[in-house]
């Protein structure tokens, strides 16, 4: 016997000597469960869940849930991004607490290095992009205030790679003209809080990145408490 699965009446094979031990009600029972079954769904399941376990689709046809984060979607990058910015931020406040030690002389050369590891330290992660840009113009611009009233009768500040923790670094600090102190420390506090402003201004057009980006600027702001003489 073959049982027809479009839903057309069923038909049976040519053969005059085969009998059925089903009753005739059984065997109308029997036809119409088989007739009841949808072509496109040789399981007999629910449409909704696909597949053998009749289940409701929470991602497609093919059954699976599409709803769980596997760890690679939006929620990680966000957390990157959260502790890439959190990383940017102590690396700032390491190096205000290391320069607060020196005397005010060294303090506009010990930033300006300080922004550059913290630069080096950033990740190639595009909405680092901007941050890097504005330090950068930062950085020279601080350079050049070094240059210009730089004490070359003054001794050089050697730091050793142990002052601080997050720059095992050896480096060197020039400092400047007691003389020109309040001038230079004028135009170095101008730079970082146009940097700051900047940082906030580059982000406006993202919520997402605004969120870190003020964090950033906050951190970079900070540092004017260093650039006081007197």
């Amino acid at each position: 016997m073959s049982i027809a699965l479009s839903g057309a009446a069923p038909t049976y094979a040519a053969v005059p000597a085969l009998r059925f031990a089903v009753d005739g009600p059984a065997l109308s029972s029997l036809l119409l469960k088989a007739q009841s079954v949808d072509p496109g769904d040789p399981d007999g399941g629910d449409n909704n869940g696909g597949g053998n376990n009749g289940g409701q689709d929470k991602g497609g046809r093919d059954g699976r849930d599409h709803s769980r984060n596997d760890g690679n979607g939006p929620e990680r990058n966000v957390r990157n991004e959260r502790l890439d910015t959190e990383r940017i931020v102590q690396d700032i406040l390491s190096i205000k607490r290391e320069c607060s030690r020196y005397d005010d002389v060294y303090r506009i050369d010990c930033l300006r290095q300080g922004i550059d590891m913290t630069i080096a330290n950033m990740s190639d992660r595009p909405e680092n992009r901007d941050a890097k840009k504005i330090l950068r113009r930062a950085s020279r611009e601080l350079a050049a205030i070094v240059k210009t009233y730089q004490d070359d009768d003054a001794a050089v500040l050697e730091v050793p790679g142990t002052v601080n923790p997050r720059f095992k670094k050896r480096r060197t600090y020039h400092a400047v003209k007691k003389a020109s102190l309040p001038r230079a420390m004028a135009r170095a506090n101008a730079v970082v809080e146009e940097a700051a402003t900047q940082l906030l201004r580059s982000a406006e057009n993202s919520e997402r990145r605004y969120a870190h980006y003020q964090q950033i600027s906050a951190a970079v702001d900070s540092t004017k408490t260093l650039l006081r003489s007197g």
